[in-house]
């Protein structure tokens, strides 16, 4: 007789959760790490822009420039207020994610656990059985040899 676990659906089930929500997962660091990415070039880019005018400013600059220059940095400004919105909502759902695989690794592991208990309990079914009928095959010899 060959062992099979009474919830090898239930747990394949589960196990394809987990693939699917690590896969999901990985899914949402991938776009927490671009999203992150694109603020960071975005502040980069006003750290350059204050230093370039900064160094502009020294030799005089016109009055249109430094107009032009205050509504780049607003846009800029803007941009990265809106960039870092949109990097706390992917954090937060990265984090939803991870909680959520987290949940279902644990169940696999417990169906692992019961599988593993399960597997152990048949075997040593098993070598009772297999005992018994060792035991049985004895006595059938020494009945058979006229005691």
């Amino acid at each position: 007789m060959t062992y099979h676990f009474k919830f090898a659906k239930v747990m394949s089930v589960k196990e394809n959760e987990k693939s699917r929500l690590l896969a999901e997962y990985n899914e949402s660091v991938d776009k927490f790490e671009k999203v992150g990415q694109r603020l960071y070039d975005k502040l980069k880019q006003k750290e350059e822009m204050l230093e370039k005018q900064a160094n502009r400013m020294m030799f005089g600059v016109s009055i249109l420039e430094v107009k032009n220059f205050q509504q780049f940095l607003t846009n800029i400004e803007h941009a990265i207020t809106l960039l870092q919105k949109e990097v706390m909502i992917a954090r937060q759902a990265m984090y939803v994610k991870e909680e959520r695989l987290q949940e279902k690794n644990i169940e696999v592991k417990k169906f692992e656990k019961i599988k593993g208990n399960d597997y152990h309990r048949y075997v040593q079914s098993q070598k009772e059985l297999e005992n018994k009928l060792m035991d049985e095959v004895s006595i059938q010899q020494y009945m058979l040899k006229g005691h």
